[in-house]
C-alpha cells in the first residue's frame, strides 16, 4: 500500500511538472488571497498552472498579480498585468461550493481572466515610404519637322548655292527613319563671257539609321535627290541678257546629321551632305562651248531647328 501511494505521489509530481512546462516561461502568476480561509493558495497556484497549460496553449502570458477577496459567497478576482498595468476583474459566486470543487472553479476563472487580460503585443509597423508614381513616359513622337538654311558647293566651275529647306523625318523604329526634304537655292557663276544665274528647286528622300544619348542624336544614311535647275546668262557690264534654260537633274546623296533636344519637343539640327550628280545639266555659249555644268560631286552643309510633332 505504501508503495502504491509513493507511485501515485510521483505521478502527481510528474503531471504537475508537465503542466508547468506547458506554460510559457514568462507566465509568472502571483496569487494573493484576502479573507479566504477556505482557499489553499498553494494548491490553487498548481491548478492555475494546469489550466493555463490548456487555455493559453501557444500564447504568451506575461507576469501578473492575481488577488482574490472573499466576502461570504462572493469572491472578487482582480488580475493586474505587471508589464503594462492592464487590469481585469471578475466575480465568482461560490454558492456553497467548497473544497476541491471550489479550487477548480477558481482556477478556471483565474486562468480565463489572465488570458482575456493579456494586452496584445504592440507591433511596430514598418513605415514604407512610397515614392510618388513616376510620370507617364513621354509619348513617342515619330514625326519631326525641321527648317534649315543650306550652303552647297556644286557645278563646274565651282559655284556656291545658298538655300532654304523644309524637311520631315518619320521614324519607323527608335533607330530607323525616313527623311524627306524640299529645297530652294540660288547662286551665280562668273565666267569669261558672262555671268550665269542659278535657280535650283529639288526634293530628296533618304533612309536614316541613328541613335541617341541624352539630348543628342546622330543619324546618317543614303538617299536620292531630284530637281529642276534654271540657268540664265547676263552681262553685267552691258546689261545684255542671254538665253535661259530649265532642265531636270538627278543625284545620289549621303549625309550625317546631328541634333540636340531643347526641352521635350524642340531641337537644333546640323547636317553635312555630299553627293554625285547622275543626270548632268549644261549651259552652253552661243558658239557651242560649255559655260557651266551641273555635274560631278558636290558637298554642302545645313543648320536649323525643328519640332517633334
Amino acid at each position: 500500500m505504501t508503495s502504491l501511494r509513493r507511485r501515485l505521489a510521483s505521478f502527481s509530481l510528474f503531471a504537475l511538472g508537465l503542466a508547468w512546462s506547458a506554460v510559457p516561461a514568462n507566465a509568472q502568476v502571483s496569487l494573493v488571497t484576502e479573507a479566504c480561509p477556505g482557499v489553499a493558495a498553494g494548491r490553487l497556484q498548481e491548478l492555475v498552472a494546469l489550466e493555463l497549460g490548456t487555455v493559453a496553449a501557444g500564447r504568451t502570458i506575461g507576469p501578473a498579480v492575481v488577488v482574490l477577496a472573499c466576502q461570504g459567497e462572493r469572491i472578487a478576482i482582480s488580475a493586474t498585468e505587471a508589464r503594462t498595468g492592464h487590469q481585469a476583474r471578475a466575480e465568482v459566486l461560490a454558492g456553497g461550493t467548497t473544497g476541491p470543487a471550489l479550487l477548480r472553479l477558481l482556477a478556471l476563472s483565474v486562468s480565463e481572466l489572465l488570458v482575456t487580460n493579456e494586452a496584445p503585443v504592440e507591433k511596430k509597423a514598418t513605415m514604407i515610404q512610397e515614392s510618388p508614381p513616376a510620370p507617364p513616359p513621354e509619348p513617342a513622337r515619330p514625326l519631326r519637322a525641321s527648317a534649315t538654311a543650306s550652303l552647297r558647293r556644286v557645278a563646274r566651275p565651282a559655284t556656291w548655292l545658298k538655300g532654304f529647306a523644309l524637311g520631315a523625318d518619320f521614324a519607323f523604329t527608335p533607330h530607323v527613319a525616313l527623311a524627306v526634304e524640299g529645297r530652294g537655292e540660288i547662286g551665280a557663276t562668273a565666267t569669261s563671257l558672262t555671268t550665269v544665274d542659278w535657280r535650283v528647286a529639288g526634293a530628296s528622300v533618304a533612309l536614316l539609321a541613328g541613335a541617341g544619348r541624352g539630348a543628342w542624336r546622330i543619324a546618317c544614311g543614303p538617299g536620292v535627290e531630284v530637281g529642276l535647275v534654271q540657268l540664265a546668262g547676263h552681262d553685267s557690264a552691258t546689261g545684255a541678257k542671254g538665253n535661259s534654260l530649265s532642265h531636270p537633274w538627278v543625284g545620289l546623296l549621303g549625309g550625317l546629321r546631328a541634333s540636340r533636344a531643347l526641352g521635350t519637343r524642340a531641337f537644333l539640327l546640323g547636317r553635312i551632305d555630299a553627293g554625285w550628280v547622275v543626270h548632268r545639266v549644261a549651259g552652253d555659249a552661243s558658239n557651242g562651248s560649255a559655260l557651266v555644268e551641273l555635274r560631278g560631286g558636290w558637298v554642302g552643309m545645313s543648320i536649323g531647328a525643328g519640332m517633334q510633332l
